[in-house]
């Protein structure tokens, strides 16, 4: 067992005003008090049994996550499961999914009095983190009482790959109290060896996001959209600007240019701009009828994504065409849709080389190219369908990967599940 450092914990007082302002901007934002509560470790509800704890940092985590937490709950039905967030964006999609047996909190600060009553009250049995998130105090705190902590799709960003020293220091002593790190590649392992991870601890299971679950829903076909379209999905300001440049070009097919907004607390000022530039548009939230003069149809709503991808002859993912790092392109894979992403997909470069190895992807070096593919693709339905195609096989060849995280998780639980925590 490691304990955080004494200058860590110095760095943690000085930035904690920040950390209060921040909290409280959310909370009046869109996390209400139960955001400021519990991050602070307040208002946990102690459990009557030892939960499994899943800690899903954000949507794509939780998203990445829940094939594995709910076929966990068909082998173990009298199973408590608490999952964590640190957005209430995240949170909004968790507590959609709630039932008796899970329930949703925000994550607690790093700090000592958070954490410590985080763990008290809610008494996990495991604690899985998912993907990158990295909290010394946490794993300090977890690893006194005994409490085994495994990273899942465990990957390493290359802005953490080159932090300052300090930094780097601290990870290296918070993951000496990690138990097991289940990496989704070869190089994300390599990279967590760099970072000081016990050889012991570290295996390669595969990437996760290949097994997430298909959501199926039918009542879009019917009764929303009647027009074949082009989805922009997680877009971020400015690419829905780009996007409805296409947007005559689309109606050249009788296209419909959908867009579903990563954040859409944005769609109202979205629509505004979009309607400034003369361009009709229809809004989900306001029940606004699609015809045919309908240039772009805003989905505004949370949880939809994945009709939009069952239902869609095109997808751009957003976050590619500006520097954001990109965002799953495993997701409109799964539903067999020809993809196009920009040139920033740092943050899925992995998917992104081996989609485009099974050319399964196309990838653009900005909006012009985009607008030249899509003159190409609305030609050639056959050209279309064979991306759609390769992508939807591409991702079938890796349905082994959830059963091994799955056998994994299974020792850990059964060995753990008894324990008892603070």
């Amino acid at each position: 067992m490691q304990s955080t450092s004494t200058q860590y914990k110095l760095v943690l007082l000085a930035l904690s005003p920040l950390a209060l302002a921040h909290v409280i901007y959310r909370s009046f934002k869109d996390g209400g008090i139960q955001y400021f509560l519990q991050r602070l470790g307040f208002t946990y509800t102690r459990s009557k049994s030892k939960p499994i704890h899943f800690h899903c940092a954000s949507v794509g985590e939780y998203l990445t996550a829940k094939a594995l937490i709910f076929t966990l709950l068909k082998k173990y039905p009298d199973s408590f499961i608490a999952i964590t967030t640190n957005t209430p964006t995240a949170a909004s999609l968790v507590k959609k999914d709630l039932n008796n047996n899970i329930a949703h909190y925000y994550f607690p600060l790093d700090f000592a009095f958070s954490v410590n009553r985080f763990l008290k009250h809610v008494q996990p049995c495991a604690s899985f983190i998912m993907e990158t998130e990295i909290w010394p105090t946490y794993y300090s705190q977890a690893s006194k009482l005994s409490l085994p902590i495994s990273i899942i799709n465990a990957r390493l960003s290359n802005k953490t790959l080159q932090a300052n020293s300090f930094i780097k220091r601290e990870y290296k002593r918070a993951l000496i109290n990690v138990n097991q790190i289940f990496t989704r590649s070869k190089q994300d392992l390599k990279n967590y060896l760099s970072l000081g991870a016990d050889p012991q601890s570290v295996v390669i299971l595969g990437n996760l996001k290949y097994a997430m679950l298909n959501n199926k829903n039918d009542q879009l076909a019917c009764t929303t959209i009647k027009r074949p379209f082009f989805l922009g999905a997680s877009t971020h300001e400015d690419e829905e600007l780009q996007l409805s440049r296409h947007v005559e070009l689309l109606k050249r097919k009788n296209y419909l240019l959908v867009l579903a907004p990563r954040y859409p607390d944005r769609c109202k000022a979205l629509a505004k701009n979009l309607k400034y530039n003369g361009l009709n548009v229809a809004v989900r939230s306001e029940h606004d009828e699609i015809t045919d003069e309908t240039d772009i149809y805003i989905v505004d709503t949370l949880g939809e994504l994945d009709i939009f991808y069952n239902e869609a002859a095109l997808v751009f993912v957003g976050g590619s065409l500006i520097g954001r790092g990109g965002h799953n392109v495993l997701e409109p894979a799964r539903y067999g849709k020809c993809i196009m992403v920009g040139p920033y997909t740092e943050n899925f470069a992995l998917e992104i080389n081996d989609l485009l190895e099974a050319d399964a992807i196309i990838q653009v070096n900005d909006n012009n190219e985009l607008g030249i593919q899509l003159i190409s693709l609305l030609k050639n339905d056959s050209q279309r369908e064979s991306y759609g195609k390769n992508a939807m096989f591409f991702v079938s060849q890796h349905s082994e990967i959830l059963n091994n995280y799955l056998e994994n998780l299974e020792s850990i639980i059964e060995a753990n599940k008894r324990s008892l925590v603070g």
